[in-house]
């Protein structure tokens, strides 16, 4: 990657990350508004994407905006793996749980993917469906991802929990 190319990279990021602690600190309008400028500069950056997906999500409660934003994060960086948890996340909130396992399944293939987090919201979600042999199995995988005691001891309790349901 050329040396301009790495810079302009390192300086959306610190433009992501301003407009994340703006958003937290000040509200999702400002952030926005600064973000919106950027996606006339390069509308095509994943990133980006994902940070507005975030704001409109956490900060600002305007679902389709931000499924809008996740989907053309994943579109522009497939190998991006933040986005497809978030908007799975989004997904199940809203009670689309086919739709939420099909995007954490597939966000497990992005790099660097938190594959315990994908496929323990794949697990929830089934078991939101009350498909619990399958939540259990995927919370199993998800177990066998994490090496963080607290991570392990919740994916622990969600099988039990779902044991528990299948009775």
């Amino acid at each position: 990657m050329s040396k301009i190319k790495m810079e302009k990279i390192k300086w959306m990021e610190e433009y992501l990350q301003h407009a994340l602690e703006l958003a937290w600190l000040e509200g999702h309008e400002r952030a926005i508004k600064l973000l919106d400028r950027l996606l006339y500069e390069e509308p095509g950056y994943g990133r980006l994407h994902n940070t507005l997906g975030i704001i409109y999500f956490q900060n600002a409660e305007e679902i389709k905006m931000a499924e809008g934003h996740f989907k053309m994060a994943i579109k522009f960086d497939p190998d991006f793996a933040d986005p497809y948890w978030h908007l799975g996340e989004l997904l199940r909130q809203e009670e689309r749980l086919e739709e939420a396992i099909d995007v954490y399944l597939k966000g497990i293939q992005a790099k660097h993917a938190r594959k315990s987090d994908l496929l323990a919201g794949a697990g929830q979600a089934f078991e939101l469906k009350k498909k619990y042999g399958k939540a259990i199995r995927h919370y199993k995988d998800a177990l066998s991802h994490s090496a963080e005691l607290w991570n392990c001891r919740v994916l622990e309790e969600s099988i039990k929990r779902c044991k528990r349901k299948q009775r």
